[in-house]
């Protein structure tokens, strides 16, 4: 049971290894997950987009793997916690609330390219 999630710096790195498997100089970047300080991803799908990558990269015409992972859902709710931190470092408060969010979706990274494999699961 411990190997069903990967942890966040796991999946990065995973995602470099990937991408310089079959020629290493290939240059590997990836947004999205910036604000994220931890956390954990499903193994098996982690797996598939490392597959994925890898080919990619097998077209002798790619230099440049970008990986963007963007919400699915692009208009969701996000908690936003506000804290109040004293000078000694302990929080004296901490107010919650909701922020929506719209993000842009798949047609804005998806714009100029030739040709499209969705393997996305349905909705």
């Amino acid at each position: 049971m411990r190997m069903m999630h990967t942890k966040l710096h796991d999946f990065y790195q995973k995602i470099i290894d990937a991408g310089k498997k079959i020629r290493p100089n290939t240059e590997v970047t990836f947004r999205g997950l910036e604000s994220f300080q931890t956390g954990k991803l499903p193994s098996l799908r982690v797996g598939r987009v490392e597959n994925e990558i890898v080919e990619i990269t097998q077209d002798p015409g790619v230099e440049k793997v970008e990986v963007i992972i963007i919400p699915r859902n692009t208009e969701s709710f996000h908690s936003v916690i506000i804290k109040g931190i004293q000078k000694d470092g302990t929080c004296k408060k901490a107010i919650l609330e909701n922020m929506h969010i719209s993000s842009p979706g798949e047609d804005y990274y998806l714009h100029d390219v030739e040709e499209i494999d969705d393997r996305r699961t349905s909705l």
